[in-house]
């Protein structure tokens, strides 16, 4: 079995005035970041590796996710994550080396959003009908894979073991 986590970037500030890639996170971002970390290692829900995509916002929440948590886990920056469609995303999920069991890709919407609906093909009702509604800033999808090797993850094929967002944990509106 595989697990793939599928983390949007907490809440950013506003782009107005600087270079979309270097946007930092808000306060509230950090906030809802560590909490959203926290409820991960209460529920022993943790990946091996967090791909993030080098922007700032990106790279911010996987290290924060990182911290709080009581092993270490690996972090990567991939550049191609960042404004990754969500067919791109798809075919770098495929190619996700098999000696990584569990592992989180941080990004962006819509890509990430799209992703998630698009390998989602079984759950509990309710939380497949929220994930494909809305994803919001610092929300958290985790999806469990039958499967031996990474290319062997087909559309529609994922079990949505969780779906998270800060809102859930009393962290401002999204």
């Amino acid at each position: 079995m595989r697990r793939l986590f599928l983390v949007r970037h907490a809440k950013a500030e506003p782009s107005v005035g600087r270079d979309d890639f270097d946007r930092a996170l808000t306060g509230r971002g950090r906030d809802d970041a560590r909490r959203v970390a926290r409820v991960l290692a209460a529920r022993d829900m943790l990946p091996d590796i967090l791909i993030h995509s080098g922007a700032a916002r990106a790279k911010e929440t996987a290290v924060l996710f990182a911290a709080e948590w009581p092993r270490r886990v690996k972090l990567q920056e991939e550049l191609a994550l960042y404004d990754a469609t969500a067919d791109m995303l798809f075919a770098r999920t495929r190619a996700l080396p098999d000696s990584c069991v569990r592992v989180a890709l941080v990004g962006h919407n819509p890509g990430l959003g799209e992703l998630a609906a698009t390998l989602v093909g079984s759950g509990e009702h309710l939380e497949l009908r929220r994930l494909k509604s809305k994803y919001p800033t610092g929300a958290v999808a985790a999806l469990d894979f039958r499967v031996r090797r990474w290319n062997d993850v087909e559309p529609e094929s994922g079990l949505l073991t969780l779906y998270l967002t800060p809102s859930e944990l009393g962290a401002g509106t999204d």
